[in-house]
């Protein structure tokens, strides 16, 4: 739900737009979803479907953290992601990413030139949750005293002699996103760790793209200069 980033790199959904320096939320082919927990174990909570927040991507492809502002969509499939700029970076280019799954459509604009391309989504929605058949691994508070809220960590391990490549994080009381954590060949290759959440979609205009879109370039920008 950054180079950029919203909502799994092997999962599905977010992945598209992650790990090409997009999320490339092509979530799709790194995990495999766990197994599900014990009789009497906790059954994963349903997180919410419209929010907005701030996000921090690490990808190890790249070894850098992209900050970015994200507004998620679940019920309408859809996501928006907008660099933030924390630092001076030389020959950084800072992007909106409107990612719309219905469409099968990613729309990547460059915020100073509103200079737009159109790429296709490749797979599938995979909504930014915990999945049914998820392993339970822990629940625990983060925080000191006075300051703690209680969390609990999934993963997509199917046995015990098994490694996960997803490990989610998602608060107890009302389900929101912590951190999601992939992993391949016992390394970490993308973690993403939101905060500042709030309920429901401010201004849902976020989701159209601008005017200069409709003569979209085909081909994905680079995030640093060109010369």
């Amino acid at each position: 739900m950054p180079g950029p980033a919203p909502l799994r790199v092997s999962r599905g959904a977010l992945g598209a737009w992650l790990l090409g320096s997009l999320w490339v939320w092509t979530l799709g082919g790194l995990c495999g979803l766990g197994a599900a927990g014990f009789p009497g174990a906790p059954r994963p909570c349903r997180a919410p479907q419209q929010w907005e927040g701030r996000q921090v991507l690490y990808q190890q492809r790249t070894g850098r953290n992209s900050r970015a502002l994200l507004s998620y969509d679940g019920l309408n499939q859809r996501v928006r992601v907008l660099d933030e700029r924390k630092a001076l970076i030389p020959c950084k280019r800072l992007f909106e990413y409107i990612l719309l799954y219905k469409d099968g459509v990613m729309f990547q604009i460059e915020q100073a030139t509103k200079q737009c391309s159109k790429i296709t989504l490749t797979e599938p929605w995979d909504p930014l949750d915990i999945p049914l058949n998820s392993t339970f691994e822990d629940e625990y508070s983060i925080g000191g005293p006075q300051e703690q809220i209680t969390v609990q960590e999934w993963s997509d391990r199917k046995s015990a002699r098994s490694y996960e490549t997803w490990i989610g994080i998602y608060t107890v009381k009302d389900c929101y996103p912590v951190q999601e954590t992939f992993t391949k060949n016992y390394s970490v290759i993308l973690s993403m760790r939101f905060f500042d959440i709030q309920l429901g979609i401010k201004d849902p205009s976020v989701f159209i793209p601008p005017s200069t879109c409709q003569t979209a370039q085909a081909e994905k920008m680079s995030e640093d200069c060109s010369w």
